[in-house]
């Protein structure tokens, strides 16, 4: 029976009891109830073996586990306000408030992340109440965007969804008005995530998920973190008409996910190497990029998210893909030829700690090995694939020397006055009986 561990703060637990108490989702359901962000960590910790999906209250909820857990196990979702819904709310504002012009109003779950909900092709910028502008998506600057508008006097209302902040906005005596999902929505929202695990436990769904994150300098602040990200999901979307690759866009703070059907295997992987190309060929953006290529969205995501990992440790613009029940690793991508390794290989994992070579670095030695074994080795070569310097690829060289697992061969000899490139290549049966 699927399991749904639901997060949330105890206002708007209160709905959801209630969707569950008139509908039988003929599942099981487990409840955390959390008053700070902050314990979203340790709420994941204690239920993501023990469950199918994490269900949020709210999309605040939603972006804090995507932000801050780098390695999610379990799929996630959350009660999401739809377009219908917000022109709705604003209806009725309207209706029940004549006297206040929607510019003098700010909501503060229309952000970046969901796109403001379309709010923008309704409505004349003449007429658009305020929104939460900030990427940056958290208690803090949702007070702090309230107590700006406040202060200058550029607000008459408030429209929120934020249960655990209703206390500060008391205290800032800002008039508000507090929405809760309705039933409806929270009992269509929990239809979909089961539906959804459904299908995946079923195998009916092929999916390829990509997941982008931005990588930040040092020091910046929030205006430009917002403007690399809506720079990134310009790229995406220019991408995606010039390519006609059917794909949707997801934003999570600096986080971007892209949906697609997979159709061929060969197809899939052209296509993300086509978008790393395209990104990193405009310069102005740091970038990693993982792809789980799955039979489901479920494990395609979970793949993913590794894969994204791996593309963080390799450290350049540049992608890997997870794809199979082994999680085997392909990349780095952008490569002319790519390596296939696994982290399941207990023995090179095992070689790596008692050599002090990383984890990462010798898998894709390995890989390499499994490519072609009688490649040709220098520390040049083995420098693009693992993206170290050519020192640190001398030293690995030598420790596989001093092992017997490679042997040297004759120089390249430079041209002019070069010093000759050392040369090695793997020594077939020890490099098989060390890790295969």
């Amino acid at each position: 029976m699927i399991t749904i561990s639901i997060v949330s703060p105890q206002k708007s637990m209160d709905v959801i009891n209630r969707a569950i108490s008139h509908n039988d989702f003929g599942c099981i359901f487990r409840k955390y109830v959390y008053d700070q962000l902050e314990e979203i960590t340790d709420i994941y910790e204690q239920c993501k073996d023990n469950c199918d999906v994490i269900f949020f209250s709210g999309e605040l909820g939603y972006s804090y586990i995507l932000s801050h857990v780098d390695n999610i196990q379990v799929p996630c979702t959350f009660v999401s306000y739809e377009e219908k819904d917000i022109l709705s709310i604003l209806l009725n504002f309207v209706i029940r408030y004549p006297e206040i012009p929607l510019t003098r109003i700010y909501i503060d779950f229309l952000t970046p992340v969901n796109d403001f909900k379309n709010l923008k092709k309704y409505l004349a910028p003449e007429y658009m109440p305020y929104c939460f502008e900030n990427p940056v998506y958290n208690y803090e600057t949702l007070r702090e965007r309230a107590e700006e508008l406040w202060n200058e006097k550029k607000i008459d209302m408030m429209l929120t969804r934020t249960t655990n902040q209703l206390e500060v906005l008391n205290k800032l005596k800002i008039p508000y008005i507090h929405f809760l999902p309705s039933e409806e929505m929270v009992r269509d929202s929990i239809k979909t995530a089961i539906d959804t695990i459904r299908l995946r436990q079923k195998n009916q769904i092929s999916k390829l998920v990509i997941l982008i994150k931005l990588m930040y300098p040092e020091h910046i602040t929030s205006q430009e973190r917002e403007y690399l990200e809506i720079t990134l999901h310009k790229y995406l979307l220019d991408f995606r008409r010039e390519f006609s690759y059917d794909f949707s866009i997801h934003a999570v703070s600096n986080r971007f996910e892209l949906d697609l059907d997979s159709d061929l295997y060969k197809n899939s992987f052209d296509r993300i190497r086509d978008l790393i190309t395209y990104l990193d060929q405009k310069g102005d953006l740091e970038f990693r990029l993982g792809a789980g290529f799955g039979s489901s969205l479920g494990e395609s995501h979970y793949q993913a998210e590794l894969a994204l990992q791996e593309a963080i440790k390799y450290g350049k613009n540049d992608g890997f893909v997870i794809h199979g029940e082994d999680n085997a690793l392909t990349g780095p991508l952008s490569l002319t030829r790519t390596l296939n390794y696994s982290y399941s290989n207990t023995k090179a994992l095992q070689y790596a700690q008692r050599s002090g070579i990383s984890e990462s670095n010798l898998l894709k030695i390995v890989g390499l090995f499994q490519m072609d074994e009688d490649t040709i080795i220098t520390a040049a070569s083995l420098s693009q694939w693992l993206n170290i310097t050519s020192r640190s690829c001398n030293r690995i060289l030598q420790q596989l020397l001093d092992s017997g697992l490679i042997e040297e061969i004759e120089p390249q000899k430079q041209s002019g006055k070069g010093r000759p490139t050392r040369q090695y290549q793997f020594l077939r049966q020890r490099f098989l009986d060390e890790f295969f």
